[in-house]
């Protein structure tokens, strides 16, 4: 269930409120930052909190982390994922494919079987990674996803293809998500002082809102900060705000 203000809480603290309630439901939001901002801490409390406050089922996938180390780390912040998932309030997926369609297909057959409300995919940079393209030539109009992407066969595709690869792939999954009115966050590493939101420079302008953390080391200490970059629908508090680490997850200095 979604709340009915038609926004999605968080759970994170302080991030609602710059948000004006919440994420407008059934909106896709990339959380992009460097190595060591804090990202699959903020998706894990997005939907470990969404499943423990408001009763929405949450589907985390990983690509890269075993969903051990997953359940892992949440448990250092008091979420226990494996009582969740026992109740069938929150599933944990790696999904170990190397081709974008494989990708794909497994994704969309988790969000069908499971059914969650929110959903929160580390990384979009991992998938974007992964696409290519058959060599044969097709009408990109046509075109279903699979096939122009392929299944495991690497395809020696000219380099100027892969914006109009992930272009589609990233259409396909929003319109997914859509159809099944599912609130997503789309995790997303860029390198440190880069101009773009997303490593493909594609995803974000396709998404619904970005959010953008940074850690820069001053002295001995860690600052961490957070900034709403956009949201449609609904009015954001601009600026950068500072947030830490405490034992229940994130919280925002507002």
């Amino acid at each position: 269930m979604h709340c009915g203000d038609m926004r999605v809480k968080t759970g994170i603290s302080g991030l609602d409120k710059l948000l004006g309630g919440g994420i407008p439901e059934d909106s896709v939001v990339l959380l992009s930052g460097g190595a060591g901002t804090g990202k699959t801490i903020f998706g894990l409390q997005f939907i470990a909190e969404g499943a423990l406050k408001y009763g929405e089922r949450g589907l985390y996938v990983t690509f890269e982390e075993k969903e051990t180390k997953i359940r892992e780390q949440a448990a250092e912040f008091g979420w226990n994922l494996q009582e969740l998932e026992k109740k069938g309030m929150v599933r944990v997926v790696n999904i170990s494919k190397f081709a974008i369609g494989e990708i794909l297909k497994e994704l969309s057959r988790e969000i069908k079987g499971f059914k969650p409300d929110r959903l929160a995919v580390d990384s979009v940079t991992d998938m974007c990674l992964a696409a290519h393209a058959r060599t044969r030539p097709f009408d990109l109009d046509k075109a279903e996803v699979e096939e122009m992407i392929g299944t495991q066969e690497r395809a020696g595709t000219p380099l100027d293809w892969d914006g109009i690869i992930i272009k589609k792939m990233i259409i396909e999954l929003m319109g997914l998500l859509q159809e099944k009115h599912i609130t997503a966050i789309l995790i997303s590493e860029v390198q440190r002082d880069s101009p773009w939101y997303s490593r493909d420079t594609i995803t974000e302008f396709a998404c619904d809102g970005i959010i953008m953390l940074k850690a820069v080391s001053i002295g001995g200490d860690m600052q961490r900060t957070v900034e709403i970059v956009k949201m449609r629908n609904t009015p954001i508090e601009g600026g950068i705000y500072n947030f830490e680490f405490t034992g229940k997850g994130v919280r925002i200095s507002t």
